[in-house]
């Protein structure tokens, strides 16, 4: 992983401190519950789903991250493979410019981490978004039966809020990386295409070895 992509993520993993974290969860008893008119019961379980999702795609995130450092290894080896297979050929001549291909390569899955590094810092306040929405439509249907008062869901309603500018935020950088990683596929994609137009060697690009 490149050291920005470190550093990048460091930045938003340290911001993920959750806001209103000493509060205590709202819960409802089984009573209570049944007592809720039927679209309130509805809305709690859409909330409790919400939140199923939002760390289904935490997950994924994690998952896509870990695949996408992976390859980076798989480069290398590849890299080391083709040298090999040029060299045995007598095409060392080649090397310079297939480093060209698999320099554009590597950066290309730099860019990539850091998009995914900052996928899962969204995901993540996601499932805090998710979390604090279910609080909130816990807390507001104690409210309807007056176990809770109006007042006690301000605080409640402002963590809503914060972690939805949270998410607005990391998902803007988010979208910023994923041009950039679009502007170096571009940029690999153009790489392997020279070398391959210039060598007749369809090999050693982005068409395996």
């Amino acid at each position: 992983m490149s050291h920005r992509a470190i550093l990048f993520a460091s930045i938003l993993m340290a911001s993920l401190v959750p806001v209103g974290c000493g509060s205590s969860v709202v819960h409802l008893s089984h009573d209570e519950f049944d007592r809720l008119p039927r679209d309130s019961r509805q809305e709690i379980f859409d909330a409790e789903n919400d939140l199923v999702i939002a760390r289904n795609r935490q997950d994924d995130a994690v998952e896509k991250a870990e695949k996408t450092e992976r390859a980076i290894d798989e480069l290398a080896r590849r890299w080391a493979r083709a040298t090999a297979r040029l060299t045995a050929a007598g095409q060392a001549a080649r090397m310079s410019q297939a480093r060209k291909v698999f320099d554009t390569q590597r950066a290309l899955l730099d860019s990539e981490v850091e998009v995914a590094q900052a996928q899962i810092a969204t995901t993540e306040t996601g499932t805090a978004v998710a979390r604090a929405r279910l609080q909130l439509v816990r807390a507001r249907q104690l409210a309807r039966i007056g176990r809770m008062t109006l007042a006690e869901l301000k605080p409640l309603e402002d963590n809503v809020a914060s972690f939805d500018a949270r998410l607005k935020a990391y998902t803007t950088a988010e979208t910023s990386l994923r041009a950039r990683a679009q502007s170096q596929l571009d940029a690999s994609k153009a790489a392997a295409y020279a070398y391959a137009s210039s060598t007749g060697d369809y090999d050693t690009g982005v068409w395996g070895d």
